[in-house]
C-alpha cells in the first residue's frame, strides 16, 4: 500500500511539474510587457522572413532575409549610401542581427536573393511599400526557459503609426484599419548574452 501511495504521490508530482508555469492571454499581460512582445515579434513580422521549427536546421536564407531587412528598416543611420536608389547592407551588421534576435552566430554569405560583394549586401533603397507589424495574442511560461505562444500578423499602409493599439481604437480611423494576414506559433528563450531579452527559436505560420 505504501508502494502504491508512492507511486501516485510521484506521479501527480511529475504531472504538475510538467504543467505550463504560467499562460496569458494578449490582456493579461501587463501593458509594458505586451509593448515589449509586440515590439520584439515586430521584428520579424517587417522582415517578411517565412516559417521556420527547431528541428530542422533554420536556413542562411532566412538568417539574411531578417538582417538586410532588420537594417534597413531600424538601422537607417548605419547603411552605405552606395547609388541614389541604392543602399549597402554591411554584412557585419546582418551576423549583428541575427545574433541578436537569434542567439546565433553566423558567417554571412550570399543568397539566392542578396548577394554579399566586398562585404555589403547592395539593395534597393525602402520605398513607401506598407508596414507589418506583430501583437502578441498567447504567451505561455512552461517554466523551463521556453516561452510559446501565438503572434498576430497586420499588414497596414506606410503611414499607419498605431502598432501597439485595439482593434477598437483602430475603429476610429475607418481609411487605415490593419489587416491580419497571419498567425505564427513561436517558441522564445532567452538570450545568451542578455538575460532581459528573448531571442526567436521556432516560428511557424498557422495555416
Amino acid at each position: 500500500m505504501k508502494k502504491l501511495l508512492s507511486f501516485l504521490f510521484v506521479s501527480m508530482l511529475l504531472v504538475f511539474f510538467a504543467l505550463p508555469a504560467g499562460a496569458a492571454t494578449r490582456w493579461e499581460l501587463g501593458a509594458a510587457e505586451r509593448k515589449q512582445l509586440d515590439t520584439f515579434f515586430s521584428n520579424f513580422a517587417e522582415a517578411r522572413i517565412g516559417s521556420f521549427v527547431t528541428n530542422n536546421e533554420i536556413p542562411m536564407e532566412t538568417f539574411v532575409q531578417f538582417g538586410v531587412q532588420h537594417n534597413l528598416i531600424n538601422r537607417y543611420y548605419d547603411l552605405v549610401n552606395v547609388h541614389e536608389y541604392y543602399s549597402g547592407v554591411k554584412k557585419e551588421a546582418v551576423e549583428a542581427a541575427v545574433y541578436k534576435y537569434f542567439g546565433k552566430r553566423i558567417n554571412a554569405v550570399s543568397t539566392n536573393r542578396y548577394k554579399l560583394e566586398n562585404n555589403l549586401y547592395v539593395v534597393p533603397k525602402a520605398g513607401g511599400e506598407g508596414v507589418k507589424f506583430a501583437q502578441v495574442a498567447e504567451w505561455n511560461n512552461n517554466g523551463n526557459g521556453v516561452w510559446t505562444g501565438i503572434a498576430n500578423v497586420y499588414k497596414a499602409s506606410s503611414g499607419f503609426n498605431n502598432p501597439y493599439g485595439t482593434p477598437e481604437e483602430w475603429k476610429k480611423y475607418p481609411e487605415d484599419i490593419p489587416e491580419l494576414v497571419a498567425r505564427y506559433m513561436f517558441t522564445v528563450t532567452r538570450s545568451p548574452s542578455d538575460a532581459d531579452r528573448y531571442v526567436l527559436v521556432e516560428w511557424l505560420e498557422q495555416r
